[in-house]
C-alpha cells in the first residue's frame, strides 16, 4: 500500500463517460458497481474498501481507456491500473500471465505489471500499479551515461523476451500486413501534397518488398515496443501494454524501438539524428544478447513502424506534426535504398 494519494474522489472526464463504443464505461465509474465488482474479484485486497479515486490516464475512443484507480481500505491505500475495452479481451490476462511464468514476474529483472483480475462483464483487466520512470523520461531529460544505461537496459529486457517469452496470438506475416499498409498510406494521403506522393511511393515499396521480408525466426512479440511504454525503475525494467502482443519477426518489435527513438528526437529534441547514438547502443546490445539475427529484415520493418507511426500522427484530431510525418517517410524509403544497395 502507498502513501494518500492526490486524486479526487470520482473525478471523471465527461467526455470519456460518454463514449458510446466502450459500453462499460459508465459502469466502471459508478462507485457502487465498480466496489461490488473489485470486491467480488480480489477480495482479500479490496473486502474492506471504504473509498475510491479515479484519474484517466489514456483514452482511445471507441476502443480502450485506461485509468488509474486508489483504493483506501482498512490497509491503507493502494494504487491499481485499469484498462477497459471495447471488446471483450480476456486474452490479454491470460497472455500476461503466461509471461510472468516464462520469468518475468514482478520481482524479477526484467519483469511486466503483475495481472491481477479480469472482470468479463465489465471488460475490465485490472493490473499492478508499477513506479519508476519511463525510459522516455531518461531519453530526453538524462544525461548522456544515464541514456546509455537506459537503452542497454530496454535492450537487454527485449532480448530475453525474444528467446523465452511465450509465443501466444496471431502470427504475423509481411504478407498480411498489406491490406494494413494501403489503409495508413490512403489516411496520410489525406494531408495532401507532398505527404500523399511520399506515403505513396513508400507503401508500393513496401509491397513490392514484403516477399523478400519472409521471418527467418519468430519468436514472442510486444506489437508496440517503445520507450514510453518501458519503466527503468532503480532494480528491475518493467514493460506494459500487451494488447498488441503476437507471434513475429523479432525485427518487428527492434523496429519499432528504433524508429519511435527517432519520432521522440525530431519532436522533442528537433532533430531525427538526436538520438542516434541511443539507438546505436540498444542495437549492438540487443544484437549481442538475442538468440536471433535481425539485420536481415530490421530494413522493411523500420519501413513499416515510419509508415504506421506516420499514419497515428496524421489521424489525430489535430494534425500539428506534417514535418515530422514527412521526415519519418523520408526515413522509411532511406531504409529500404540503403538495404536495396547493401545488398
Amino acid at each position: 500500500m502507498t502513501a494518500v494519494p492526490e486524486l479526487r474522489e470520482c473525478m471523471v472526464e465527461s467526455n470519456v463517460l460518454s463514449d458510446a463504443g466502450i459500453s462499460t464505461l459508465s459502469a466502471i465509474f459508478d462507485p457502487v458497481t465498480i466496489r461490488n465488482h473489485l470486491r467480488h474479484a480480489l477480495p482479500n485486497e479490496y473486502g474492506t474498501m471504504e473509498h475510491l479515486k479515479f484519474q484517466i490516464l489514456k483514452h482511445h475512443p471507441g476502443s480502450r481507456c485506461t485509468f488509474e484507480m486508489v483504493v483506501q481500505t482498512a490497509n491503507g491505500w493502494g494504487r491499481v491500473i485499469g484498462k477497459v475495452y471495447a471488446v471483450d479481451r480476456p486474452d490479454v490476462y491470460r497472455t500476461m500471465q503466461e509471461i510472468q511464468r516464462a520469468g518475468f514476474g514482478s520481482q524479477d529483472e526484467f519483469s511486466i505489471p503483475g495481472p491481477l483480475a479480469y472482470l468479463p462483464g465489465l471488460r475490465l483487466l485490472l493490473q499492478e500499479k508499477v513506479q519508476g520512470p519511463r525510459a522516455k523520461q531518461i531519453f530526453l531529460d538524462g544525461n548522456e551515461q544515464d541514456r546509455m544505461k537506459a537503452a542497454v537496459r530496454c535492450a537487454r529486457w527485449l532480448g530475453k523476451f525474444h528467446a523465452v517469452g511465450p509465443r501466444s496470438g496471431e502470427v504475423l506475416e509481411p504478407g498480411g500486413l498489406l491490406p494494413s499498409i494501403a489503409i495508413w498510406s490512403r489516411s496520410i494521403a489525406k494531408l495532401g501534397y507532398p505527404l500523399a506522393d511520399m506515403a505513396e511511393r513508400l507503401s508500393r515499396r513496401m509491397e513490392e518488398d514484403a516477399a523478400k521480408a519472409t521471418a527467418m525466426a519468430r519468436c514472442a512479440g510486444h506489437g508496440s515496443f517503445n520507450c514510453n511504454q518501458i519503466i527503468v525503475a532503480k532494480d528491475k525494467t518493467i514493460v506494459f501494454d500487451w494488447d498488441s502482443y503476437d507471434v513475429a519477426d523479432p525485427c518487428r518489435d527492434v523496429a519499432r524501438f528504433l524508429v519511435a527513438l527517432q519520432r521522440l528526437a525530431f519532436k522533442y529534441l528537433g532533430s531525427i539524428h538526436a538520438l542516434d547514438g541511443i539507438a546505436e547502443v540498444f542495437l549492438k546490445t540487443y544484437q549481442t544478447l538475442s538468440p536471433f539475427e535481425v539485420a536481415g529484415n530490421l530494413a522493411w520493418y523500420r519501413s513499416l513502424a515510419c509508415l504506421k507511426l506516420s499514419f497515428y500522427e496524421a489521424n489525430r484530431p489535430v494534425c500539428t506534426f506534417r514535418d515530422g510525418i514527412e521526415v519519418l517517410l523520408s526515413e522509411g524509403m532511406r531504409a529500404l535504398e540503403n538495404e536495396e544497395m547493401r545488398r
